[in-house]
């Protein structure tokens, strides 16, 4: 059953060196944060990740948590939270049943403390490993975890491992997990940047998209078999399983001759809608 709307959408940026995201030439560019909205004809409206938010300046008031932000600066709007970002679109925020959280970075959860009725879906392990680091290891991880609601748990439906099966056919590199069962939203495996780093292959009725999230920074960078630097490396969570992720990503855009969409990317369309005809 293929989704009926797919929209990529941004809100707020940070700015960082072109050579962290192993992208050649000097200086610094613009990384936006981007999420997802999409619907599914008997699920409604879903957001992949919220992106940034005000809330993230609250987030990282205190130490240590304030390193996170001198490590991105971020700029952003007032009113460019996610539900904000909708709202000018006239999509009405209240309308999202269902927000699926890839990995937990402060730029990915940052707001979900603006859909107050919204449920909560996610890999169970990760969260309860992040959860049991202390303080300082959570800001390590990029996790903030005062951007979780305070009914975060009450509103969650995490998945466990065990549903994630080997991959086949159009997806044979790759452990995923079809979520509704009907080939429309189909969680993969990438490993390597975050715990728990989940990327979506979503189906239109003309065409798919596979969001690989923080798989890369720079799609021609992982087309190009680019290395990140060695800074760069130390700041995702199995640099190892990054670079094995990146080679089955690779793998398959040769095998199937198409593209994928990463949330920081340059290239990645924003505000432009995939209808379902």
């Amino acid at each position: 059953m293929p989704l009926q709307q797919l929209r990529f959408l941004t809100n707020g940026h940070c700015r960082q060196r072109r050579a962290l995201a192993g992208i050649p030439g000097g200086g610094s560019m613009q990384f936006p944060a981007r999420f997802v909205y999409f619907v599914h004809p008997t699920h409604g409206a879903s957001l992949i990740d919220t992106g940034y938010s005000p809330n993230f300046f609250v987030q990282t008031r205190r130490f240590p948590a304030r390193f996170y932000r001198w490590l991105t600066p971020v700029t952003l709007d007032p009113h460019q939270h996610a539900a904000g970002v909708l709202t000018a679109h006239g999509i009405e925020p209240a309308s999202i049943r269902t927000i699926f959280i890839s990995h937990f970075h402060g730029d990915h959860i940052a707001g979900l403390a603006h859909f107050p009725t919204a449920q909560f879906v996610y890999r169970q392990a990760p969260y309860e490993q992040l959860m049991h680091h202390n303080v300082w290891s959570q800001v390590r991880h990029a996790f903030l975890v005062e951007a979780l609601p305070a009914d975060f748990l009450a509103r969650s439906f995490p998945i466990d491992e065990a549903a994630f099966a080997s991959g086949h056919d159009m997806l044979r590199e790759f452990r995923h997990f079809d979520y509704f069962n009907d080939g429309s939203l189909i969680l993969i495996d990438l490993p390597g940047h975050a715990e728990g780093h989940t990327g979506y292959y979503l189906q239109l009725a003309s065409e798919s998209i596979f969001y690989i999230v923080d798989a890369c920074w720079d799609v021609e960078v992982l087309r190009n078999g680019w290395r990140i630097p060695w800074i760069s490396r130390q700041l995702q969570s199995d640099y190892p399983a990054y670079e094995r992720t990146q080679h089955r990503l690779r793998t398959w855009t040769i095998r199937t001759g198409q593209q994928v969409y990463a949330c920081h990317c340059e290239r990645t369309p924003t505000d432009e809608t995939f209808a379902c005809d």
